[in-house]
């Protein structure tokens, strides 16, 4: 009697002691995610700081988006830019562009310096926010639309829906209604590729993906190239915002949703339109198990895409970027911002 009543002496023991170590292992938790979360607003605050938004912010229907307008002259020149990416992808051809008529570059909620929206928005709901954002900032038209990639997408649907004033359109290696079923290598699951990024959403705001540097190594990783040294600080800075893997989860799954069920792009009519398309040569990607045959296999597909979108429009013409993989703004800006004073020009001759 004595022995069992011992060993239940140390039972009781060692279930106060288990309590007493997940008591303080929770406070130890909870201190570590204050930390982390303090961290993290600390680090977020000084990159707003030291990497400000270099255009206005606007209020469109309560949300802020950030515009940035340079140079003067009509048109005027609307950049969309790709999947995932703001007006700091423009950072190269901007400024050239604003040599010769005025420009703006927009954010997307959540990207770059835009607020974020927390939700999925598809094409139509993204080229209703641009009409009511050029609304609001009372950008007088008449208007040259250039999308980039996902871009495109997002501009012809503009175009669709609000085609008075449209004078012009430019697309930067954009991406096609089709492309879903027609490219012959996926990129995989698009939810499978959200995921890693839904995970991020929840640990940003704590600091960890900061501490970590996975988003700076993940940026390096996804732009292919170099990152534009003029706005590497704050496309990085932008990046590790707290709300940034979330804004970019919910861009990409929207994205492919809108592209889950293919349907033949509309036509532009007589509208005056550039397709540039890239033109490097096809390389393997091994690490994602892609080879030079599958490679090239998916640059033939393209092109027939890439032609497509130039034959929308009656006017159209197709411009081959032959030292650019897909981001030509950044590989040869040159190429973007002689087409679209090309565009500028012709305009104002009155075609």
């Amino acid at each position: 009697a004595a022995g069992v009543g011992e060993n239940r002496a140390k039972s009781g023991r060692g279930i106060k002691r288990l309590k007493k170590f997940l008591k303080y292992g929770v406070v130890a938790l909870a201190l570590l995610v204050l930390c982390g979360a303090v961290y993290q607003g600390v680090r977020s605050s000084a990159d707003r700081t030291a990497y400000p938004a270099p255009g206005k912010m606007v209020s469109v229907d309560g949300l802020d988006l950030h515009l940035d307008c340079r140079g003067s002259g009509r048109p005027l020149v609307l950049l969309e830019s790709g999947l995932t990416t703001g007006s700091t992808s423009w950072a190269l051809v901007l400024d050239e562009i604003a040599s010769f008529t005025r420009v703006c570059a927009y954010d997307r909620p959540g990207i770059d310096w835009s607020e974020p929206l927390g939700e999925a928005a598809g094409p139509v709901a993204i080229a209703q926010r641009l009409h009511r954002l050029i609304e609001v900032a009372e950008l007088e038209g008449p208007w040259i639309l250039v999308g980039m990639s996902a871009g495109g997408v997002y501009v012809r649907e503009y175009f669709a829906a609000y085609p008075e004033g449209v004078v012009g359109m430019v697309l930067v290696d954009s991406s096609h209604e089709e492309q879903g079923r027609r490219l012959p290598v996926q990129d995989g699951d698009p939810l499978e590729l959200a995921t890693p990024l839904a995970i991020c959403s929840y640990l940003q705001p704590l600091g960890l993906i900061r501490a970590l540097g996975v988003v700076d190594e993940t940026l390096e990783m996804a732009w292919e190239v170099e990152l534009p040294p003029a706005s590497e600080g704050a496309i990085k800075a932008n990046a590790n915002q707290s709300h940034s893997c979330s804004a970019l989860y919910w861009e990409m799954v929207s994205f492919h949703e809108a592209l889950a069920e293919p349907r033949t792009p509309r036509s532009l009519g007589d509208l005056p339109l550039i397709v540039l398309s890239q033109g490097s040569e096809p390389r393997a990607a091994e690490e994602f198990g892609v080879s030079l045959a599958e490679a090239r296999a998916q640059r033939a597909a393209w092109d027939e895409l890439q032609e497509e979108l130039a034959a929308l429009s009656s006017r159209g013409e197709r411009r081959v970027a032959r030292e650019s993989g897909h981001l030509i703004q950044v590989e040869q800006p040159e190429i973007v911002v002689e087409a679209i004073r090309d565009m500028v020009m012709a305009q104002r001759q009155g075609y």
